[in-house]
């Protein structure tokens, strides 16, 4: 039986600014809590599913789209992954079948007891944002030095009073981002790099400074929930 919306902590990875660095903060998110011991659920919740197509899932056979239609969601048809979290994918027909309660819907039917689930949602301001920020207990907003992501991190603080802190990627100005984690991600080409094995920059760099940096922020995020 699921432990339910109630007891499992969630985290949405969300920024209406595009290419600022959900999807590859919410793998390395997922393969860090895994390293400490967490059972952890990501879920891809944007429609073009660039999340799935990093781990490898293109065309997979059961996606959220299944599971808010008719599909019972059981431990057998949930995706574990090689680094050790749990998974569910995405798929286009996800923008049309989405619906205000399809998410809190699934979270009360978890088949695990899981300590954290991460979601990764799309940069438009579709009903899958809107589901995202209504289920979070926690929202993190990556933010890179540049007008654009800070842009986004200011609309998403507009639209709800949830929690909201930002994770400056690269050398950013602190000061703008408030409250912000105490840790910053470092840049590096050996994220992209990783991404093209279909495995986080964690696994494949495991003792690198910016495999190092992501693991810091992960434990950051989990004093935050008191889950350390």
């Amino acid at each position: 039986m699921g432990i339910g919306v109630g007891q499992v902590k969630t985290i949405a990875i969300a920024n209406p600014a595009g290419g600022v660095g959900k999807t590859t903060l919410a793998h390395c998110l997922a393969v860090s809590f895994a390293e400490f011991g967490k059972k952890a659920l990501l879920i891809d919740l944007d429609p073009a599913a660039p999340l799935t197509f990093r781990l490898g899932y293109e065309n997979p056979r059961v996606t959220f789209t299944e599971f808010i239609s008719g599909v019972k969601l059981t431990e057998e048809n949930l995706v574990t992954t090689s680094e050790r979290f749990d998974f569910i994918a995405s798929d286009s027909r996800l923008a049309a079948n989405l619906g205000e309660d399809s998410l809190s819907q699934l979270l009360l039917k978890l088949p695990k007891d899981y300590d954290l689930v991460i979601l990764d949602i799309p940069s438009t301001l579709t009903p899958a944002l809107g589901a995202a920020i209504r289920a979070a207990d926690q929202i993190l907003a990556p933010v890179w030095q540049s007008l654009h992501s800070l842009r986004g991190l200011i609309q998403l603080r507009k639209m709800t009073d949830k929690p909201i802190t930002a994770v400056a990627i690269g050398d950013v100005n602190y000061e703008e981002l408030s409250p912000v984690l105490d840790v910053a991600i470092l840049r590096s080409d050996e994220v992209e790099s990783a991404a093209s094995s279909n495995l986080s920059v964690l696994t494949v760099s495991k003792s690198s400074e910016v495999s190092e940096s992501y693991r810091s922020a992960a434990y950051s995020v989990l004093e935050i929930l008191g889950l350390e």
